[in-house]
């Protein structure tokens, strides 16, 4: 990341292939908070030849990682850091939303397999007791709303 520029968290500073270079509010807000949020560990850097933003992770094994690079520095970009960083308390496993995620839909896919199955088996119930091949099936015997065990 060495042609990268590292943007600070104030509004115009100087870089020596650039030259003088002013943030708009909305990234400047953005590498605020990234700032703010990271305790400094993570900063932002733009790729002059790409125009993409990457944020990156100063380690304390005097190692730079990269966490994730994004075209537009948006908020979205903050909601992302938060979900990604273990410590924050917006942390989401993508492996555990992946599983709830293919949980629901399994689940949708047995109720709607049951539901298709009852529906079945009624038309089949009707059609059986219509034919009189089935004389010791209970009937169904409609009970009104009103009626109690008292009357």
């Amino acid at each position: 990341m060495a042609g990268n520029i590292r943007l600070a968290a104030i509004r115009s500073f100087y870089d020596n292939r650039l030259g003088l270079v002013t943030l708009e509010d909305d990234v400047l807000s953005v590498v605020s908070r990234v700032r703010e949020l990271t305790d400094g560990r993570v900063t932002v850097e733009l790729d002059p030849d790409t125009g993409y933003y990457h944020l990156i992770e100063h380690c304390e094994d005097n190692t730079d990682r990269l966490v994730f690079t994004v075209k537009e520095l948006d908020g979205r970009v903050v909601d992302r850091l938060q979900r990604a960083d273990s410590r924050s308390r917006l942390h989401e496993d993508p492996y555990d939303a992946a599983e709830r995620e293919q949980d629901a839909i399994w689940a949708q896919q047995q109720h709607e397999g049951v539901q298709k199955v009852l529906e079945a088996g009624e038309e089949l119930v009707y059609h059986l007791r219509r034919a009189g091949a089935t004389p010791r099936m209970p009937l169904p015997v409609a009970i009104p709303r009103g009626l109690s065990a008292d009357e």
